[in-house]
């Protein structure tokens, strides 16, 4: 099923799989899912930087505010049709699974985590939701 996200973003979710907004921010999960993900949407105004430099800013911010060791550096894509992709895989302190994704197409900002006691099968769904995103026009 393909969900509109906010004015310029839709996902496709799998079957059974809900996405919930509260205060500006998107969660996305199954009812007998292991983990869930998080969507929070950011607009980029007087950028000093390149859109990759930028979205790696916030990235690094996070994972320094969060203690989160990764399991190696980030991954830059740009490749994906119309958006730029960071992500990686690490854990927190307390030991949990985490993958965070930037998603970018300026100006908009999309910064994205999943979280579960360990690293399964579910990831690979997560995979596919964050593939589909996709900014379209208003």
């Amino acid at each position: 099923m393909i969900v509109r996200l906010r004015n310029y973003l839709t996902c496709e979710l799998p079957d059974g799989w809900t996405a919930e907004e509260n205060n500006g921010v998107t969660s996305i999960c199954h009812a007998d899912g292991e983990g869930a993900l998080t969507l929070s949407y950011h607009s980029i105004a007087g950028m000093q930087e390149t859109l990759d430099e930028h979205i790696s800013i916030i990235a690094k911010r996070f994972l320094d505010e969060n203690q989160v060791k990764l399991k190696h550096a980030l991954i830059l894509d740009g490749t994906q049709k119309g958006k730029t992709v960071l992500y990686g895989t690490g854990t927190l302190p307390d030991s949990w699974f985490i993958k965070l994704w930037v998603i970018a197409k300026y100006p908009e900002v999309v910064f994205a985590t999943y979280q579960s006691e360990k690293e399964t099968a579910e990831l690979k769904k997560i995979d596919k939701v964050v593939s589909s995103l996709v900014f379209v026009d208003a």
